[in-house]
């Protein structure tokens, strides 16, 4: 069965659609229209049609019929109850699916849970857009993320000693417990809550264990991560951009395409609890764009072990998907 799991898709679908609606309606009524007025006026000015005027007209109608039938076959090709793409390619589930995406995003899930999620969110949405249902789907997403998280977290914990972190002392203002990080919330106009305002100017002389401003606890598990991945013959390396400065974020939101980089203030590079990776070839070179697991396979290991050392990557399945960026796997606002 076909599946449909991107918002790109989905806007695509729906307005290739909407071009092969108006192909076979508002295009051959316009021409007809048009055609009708031109037989009267001519009509009018010559008091008869003649054979070329008519084989003229014939020709333009021919071009209309058949643009009228290829949209009409590809229409009937897409509209199939299998493609699930062209049946939720509609305004009212696309937007449920856009609101819900950001939740799922930031959850603590793994990868392949959140693009469960999200078919989830789809069929959800599409229900209460045919059968008239009044489903709150953030709410019951919400209630549902919530508890798959705790059971995680709490098989995690019974596994890895490192998940069960404490220390109350803040580093740029997040602080551990029970291995969840806990971090301000941006509040908009409340400049003390935007990330990338506290970076440490001298780490190693502030209470850090990195000279790069990471937090201590998201570098140790960072570590550990990549000396397995080494072990296991995959070379990975960590960004030395630590904890990004608000006027860094700034740089990169008003240079990058929009919707690329976070908005100021936003980023959790700016708390030290996010890197991004780079992932190297078996010669030593590094992975190219366009890569994905099986072409570049220290990237697809990182995939598939991250969620061991308490990690996790929540921008595969993003608008603007990133492979290489990497946060702990249980984190929290205060």
């Amino acid at each position: 069965m076909f599946n449909c799991n991107s918002l790109s898709l989905l806007n695509f679908t729906y307005y290739f659609k909407l071009s092969l609606g108006i192909c076979m309606v508002i295009i051959p009524f316009i021409f007809l229209e048009y055609l009708v007025i031109r037989i009267i006026r001519y009509k009018e000015k010559h008091h008869k049609i003649n054979k070329y005027f008519i084989k003229k007209r014939f020709k333009e109608f021919f071009y209309i019929v058949v643009i009228f039938l290829l949209a009409y076959t590809l229409n009937s090709v897409i509209q199939t109850p299998n493609n699930k793409c062209s049946l939720y390619a509609n305004r009212k589930v696309i937007s449920a699916y856009k609101d819900n995406l950001e939740v799922v995003n930031n959850s603590n899930l793994s990868d392949n849970s959140k693009k469960e999620y999200m078919d989830k969110v789809l069929t959800m949405a599409y229900d209460n857009y045919t059968k008239g249902k009044t489903t709150d789907i953030t709410l019951k997403l919400k209630q549902e993320i919530k508890k798959e998280e705790s059971v995680k977290v709490e098989k995690l914990n019974n596994t890895n000693n490192f998940l069960n972190e404490t220390d109350n002392k803040k580093l740029n203002g997040v602080y551990v417990q029970n291995g969840v990080f806990y971090y301000k919330g941006y509040i908009s106009g409340n400049y003390s809550t935007y990330s990338g305002t506290n970076c440490p100017s001298n780490p190693l002389k502030e209470g850090y264990n990195n000279p790069y401003g990471y937090n201590n606890y998201f570098y140790n598990r960072l570590t550990k991560f990549i000396e397995e991945a080494n072990k296991n013959g995959y070379k990975i390396t960590m960004s030395t951009q630590g904890c990004r400065t608000y006027q860094t974020q700034v740089n990169y939101y008003n240079t990058m395409e929009r919707g690329r980089a976070a908005p100021p203030g936003w980023s959790l590079h700016g708390l030290g609890i996010a890197s991004d990776l780079e992932f190297y070839q078996k010669d030593g070179s590094v992975c190219p764009s366009g890569r994905n697991d099986y072409s570049c396979p220290s990237m697809g290991w990182a995939h598939q072990n991250a969620s061991k050392f308490g990690l996790t990557f929540p921008l595969l399945y993003a608008s603007y998907r990133e492979d290489w960026h990497i946060e702990p796997i249980n984190k929290q606002k205060y």
